[in-house]
């Protein structure tokens, strides 16, 4: 998965049962008791990948929710994956008033600058990075 906080990454993942589900979001609150922290980074990110790879290795589709808003970010993922799994990213391309708008109507908020930052910082995925193939979600939010 790549997008900003509020895009609607996990609400796309959730809608695609037919993968395995290892989001960011749920480590952290296994880990740290909430799901907004900055607490762990490194933890948090080797937990998902070790699980994303044990389900890849018994033979499902695995979806990882997290922002990947950046080149170094997605390569690090790529990296560390076993070769020969056709890797697809699912950009969820959600402007950030929208994000930021998505954010106030949910239980838990993402922070307002984190959302702005990230919007700057975001890199839209290519298939040159390695992927398969890269998807674009506009999500209609009307």
């Amino acid at each position: 998965m790549v997008g900003i906080p509020g895009a609607g990454k996990t609400t796309w993942a959730k809608e695609h049962p037919q993968y395995v589900y290892v989001g960011s979001d749920e480590i952290r609150k296994e880990l740290f008791g909430k799901e907004l922290t900055v607490r762990g980074y490194r933890k948090v990110h080797r937990l998902m990948m070790q699980r994303a790879i044990s389900h890849l290795e018994s033979g499902h589709d695995v979806v990882m929710d997290s922002a990947h808003v950046s080149i170094r970010a997605r390569k690090k993922v790529l990296k560390g994956l076993p070769p020969g799994i056709d890797v697809v990213a699912v950009h969820i391309d959600t402007a950030v008033p929208q994000a930021l708008k998505n954010n106030r109507m949910r239980d838990r908020h993402v922070p307002r600058i984190g959302i702005m930052f990230l919007g700057k910082k975001l890199e839209v995925p290519s298939e040159g990075e390695g992927f398969a193939k890269v998807l674009h979600i506009t999500k209609d939010f009307t």
